[in-house]
Parts: structure tokens; C-alpha cells; sequence
């Protein structure tokens, strides 16, 4: 994925968060990750994995393809 769509990813990955009223540290510890690692993934620093966007979206309570196609004016 290119670094621009990265960063778009990582904005509506935070949104979301924020709307479910999670925090980055309860995020990453339900998909396994470190918070530090789960900040990455919001700002576009590093890659997402589909089994990762699966575990996302699940917490969301969203398909995969719902998450990856989900905006908002952000």
C-alpha cells in the first residue's frame, strides 16, 4: 500500500476508535498488538496486515470489506 493511503487508513482507523470510544491501548491489546505498534498503524508508519484489519474490524463489530471501505469526514 502506498504511504499516502497508509495515512488515510490510519485516519479512519483513529476516527473509528474514537467513535467506539476506545483507547489506542485497549485497541492494540484486543488485536495483540503493543500500543506503540497500534500508533504506527494509525499514523501510517507501518503496514496493516489483513489478519490484523480482520481483528479491527471485529472489535468494530464490522466485515473486513465494511472497514476498509467505511469514511467519514474526518
Amino acid at each position: 500500500m502506498e504511504p499516502e493511503n497508509l495515512k488515510g487508513l490510519g485516519k479512519r482507523l483513529k476516527k473509528l476508535r474514537q467513535l467506539h470510544g476506545l483507547k489506542q491501548e485497549r485497541m492494540a491489546r484486543e488485536i495483540g498488538l503493543s500500543q506503540t505498534a497500534y500508533s504506527k498503524i494509525e499514523t501510517g508508519d507501518t503496514s496493516l496486515t489483513v489478519t490484523r484489519a480482520a481483528a479491527i474490524a471485529k472489535v468494530f463489530g464490522m466485515t473486513l470489506a465494511a472497514l476498509l471501505e467505511w469514511e467519514e469526514n474526518i
